[in-house]
């Protein structure tokens, strides 16, 4: 990869834009070292003190995080940032809760119509791996482990729509119901159910069936969503809060 040198003044700036936009257009993939402070310095044509106020930059921006004594990398975990911000306008409260569903749900509606034409060999198999973890769970009836399957399952398709921003975006808001909110802290609805509905998501997305896929999700969500409702219902009568259908404690992440 190829940076073009900075002449003008607030260099830093520009800096932080040419990183920036390599990281987002994939050619800096998440957990990647990037070339050391001299050789930023060499290829941007500036001094070492403005490629360190761009890190300073990139690393508020949640894009980069730096490790002592190994160098700068590209951070794994979706952007920071973009969850503090979402965080500042959501609450615990009925309405946010449900808001936030339904912005979550025409972004994971638009990540598997992506997902299922773009999709790449490789992608697909991490798709079908984290499907295939998911039902193992479901199986052992591991709330934990469906939690964690379940998140990978929905950002493997979300990866393999293609799409940076959105991947950035959808990932801080699925964040956000597991370890953000106190009520998404506990798992809605039911493993056969969400082994079925994710069933009908993955044929769909790997028969490369977009309005199918669509539909199945946007299904699940909806499913996800009344199933808080429930939950939301039961906790404004002072409930702990239960699987209403296995009547059990809820545990575990939501799908």
């Amino acid at each position: 990869m190829q940076f073009t040198s900075v002449t003008v003044t607030r260099s830093y700036e520009q800096v932080v834009r040419q990183i920036q936009e390599q990281i987002l257009r994939g050619a800096f993939t998440h957990g990647q070292k990037l070339p050391s402070e001299r050789d930023l310095s060499e290829q941007f044509g500036v001094s070492r003190g403005i490629v360190r106020e761009a890190v300073k930059v990139l690393s508020t921006m949640g894009l980069v995080e730096s490790r002592q004594g190994s160098g700068l990398y590209v951070r794994r975990d979706p952007i920071p940032s973009i969850s503090r911000a979402l965080t500042i306008s959501v609450s615990s409260e009925e309405e946010s809760v449900l808001s936030l569903f339904a912005f979550r749900e025409e972004l994971e509606v638009i990540a598997v119509r992506f997902a299922a034409v773009h999709h790449t060999e490789v992608q697909g198999a991490r798709i079908a791996a984290a499907f295939a973890a998911n039902r193992q769970a479901i199986a052992a009836g591991d709330w934990e482990a469906f939690g964690d399957t379940d998140q990978a399952f929905h950002l493997a398709i979300a990866d393999a729509a293609g799409n940076p921003y959105l991947f950035a975006v959808l990932s801080a808001v699925r964040q956000m119901q597991r370890d953000i909110i106190g009520l998404m802290a506990t798992q809605v609805g039911t493993l056969t159910t969400a082994d079925a509905q994710h069933a009908a998501i993955f044929v769909a997305l790997m028969a490369g069936n977009a309005d199918t896929a669509a539909a199945a999700m946007r299904a699940h969500v909806r499913y996800s969503a009344s199933s808080s409702q429930c939950i939301l219902d039961s906790k404004s009568n002072s409930a702990r809060p239960h699987d209403i259908h296995r009547g059990q404690p809820a545990q575990g992440g939501s799908s």
